[in-house]
């Protein structure tokens, strides 16, 4: 039922958010094919060596703690399962942001098809650079969590690797990439728009607190959810903007074809021509 309630106030709320006339500063073109193919072909790459590349095991070795940085040091937490889960939903959270606020637009009118599948390509897109990049850093780093200073540590996550990788924060990084993605083109879409404000706020605290969370949670240190807001950020900002530069582009030269075009015209008695200028 709340679900549901949700989901309405969504719809109606979007009719307001969405009430003023925009123009679509993105595009699709045959470069999508390139940048999806080079994107899957990444974060494919990324899960093939999850598998297959041996990693440290577990020795039941001590972490000393006087080893990690100063900030890093002082806000390590023991493990929260707790606060863990809770980091998880805020990450989800942010990443279905985008599809939820422009599958509003998209159902009551405020975008056409087109523009929802270059939003979506578009996310798509830069979810798989955020995927193939944080986990081939993850891998390169390979930085024991905040939990394995202490006890009570997960044992459940010694067998797959997962304590060794604690830098950049993936939670983060995805939360991060769900705000800057959201953030940037609906100020793109929207520049007049008396909602970019609270849009912005409303995601970018989103993703604080998922930081703030695998914090808390003894999954990761300070310096590990920095690292991944910036890539995050990176990828949700980047690759609209790389859209954006290209539409720019191919408007910019189906302009000049048509200033430089030459038109015709027959008549019975007379040929005439026209170069536009």
């Amino acid at each position: 039922m709340k679900k549901h309630l949700f989901l309405i106030s969504l719809f109606l709320l979007s009719a307001e958010i969405f009430a003023q006339t925009k123009n679509s500063p993105f595009k699709l073109t045959p470069v999508d094919g390139i940048i999806l193919g080079a994107g899957i072909a990444f974060t494919t790459s990324a899960v093939i060596a999850g598998k297959t590349l041996d990693f440290p095991e577990y020795t039941e070795r001590s972490y000393n703690l006087d080893s990690v940085n100063f900030i890093d040091r002082k806000l390590s937490q023991k493990y929260s399962r707790t606060l863990d889960n809770l980091g998880t939903a805020t990450c989800a959270t942010n990443l279905a942001l985008p599809f939820a606020v422009y599958g509003a637009g998209f159902f009551n009118g405020a975008f056409s098809a087109e523009d929802f599948l270059t939003l979506t390509t578009m996310y798509v897109e830069a979810y798989l650079f955020d995927y193939g990049a944080k986990n081939f850093l993850k891998m390169g780093i390979r930085r024991a969590r905040p939990y394995m200073y202490y006890d009570g540590y997960p044992k459940e996550k010694l067998d797959n690797y997962d304590f060794e990788f604690s830098a950049p924060s993936g939670h983060t990084t995805d939360s991060f990439l769900g705000a800057g993605f959201l953030s940037y083109t609906f100020c793109r879409y929207f520049p007049e728009s008396k909602w970019k404000i609270p849009v912005i706020a409303a995601s970018y605290s989103v993703a604080l607190g998922t930081a703030a969370l695998r914090i808390a949670s003894g999954n990761h240190f300070l310096t590990d959810t920095v690292f991944g807001a910036a890539l995050g950020t990176v990828c949700g900002i980047g690759v609209p903007f790389v859209h954006e530069l290209i539409a720019s582009h191919s408007e910019k030269k189906e302009t000049a074809f048509k200033k430089g075009s030459v038109r015709f015209s027959v008549t019975p008695v007379s040929v005439n021509w026209k170069i536009a200028l």
